[in-house]
């Protein structure tokens, strides 16, 4: 089995797993959760949809915290500005499904590709995990770009959303 730190780092960024009390208090106020870990919080992050999703708790989070939420560290700017995770544990086929967002002034810079790089790289690592998945919308050409980048391919679409793969 891979490594299992609660800690990551990449070169700019560092990514912190969350236990379900500290997603949903994230959710409950950023701002004092930024300041509780000594760091800045990038305004309009988390969206509201998402804040709301972390006081709901995520699916597969509670039973193993490592494959649920971990948030992204600004290294030099000490700054939560996003946050990278998993939709649950891996699935019986050994999938795991990634997301990622980011504060808007954080996007554009490489900084997705980094922290969701570290972390597909970290879970790829891991006995029982044979492939990624992701979804992103159609129209949200960042997002495909970084998971292009990141050795995913389309593989289809279902809700909405176009469906890609990795491994």
């Amino acid at each position: 089995m891979g490594e299992d730190p609660t800690e990551l780092s990449a070169a700019r960024v560092r990514l912190r797993n969350l236990s379900p009390t500290e997603a949903a208090a994230l959710g409950r106020d950023p701002v004092a959760f930024a300041v509780s870990l000594g760091l800045a919080s990038a305004p309009e992050w988390p969206a509201p949809v998402v804040r709301q999703r972390f006081v709901e708790g995520f699916t597969g989070g509670e039973t193993d915290p490592r494959f649920g939420v971990w948030v992204v560290i600004e290294q030099v700017e000490r700054t939560l500005i996003g946050d990278v995770g998993f939709h649950g544990p891996p699935d019986s086929a050994g999938r795991l499904e990634i997301g990622y967002a980011l504060a808007p002034d954080w996007r554009g810079r490489g900084y997705a590709t980094e922290a969701a790089g570290r972390l597909c790289a970290w879970a790829e690592a891991h006995e029982g995990v044979h492939g990624l998945t992701a979804r992103a919308r159609p129209e949200n050409e960042a997002s495909a770009r970084v998971l292009a980048r990141l050795g995913f391919a389309r593989a289809g679409a279902a809700d909405g959303y176009d469906l890609w793969r990795r491994g």
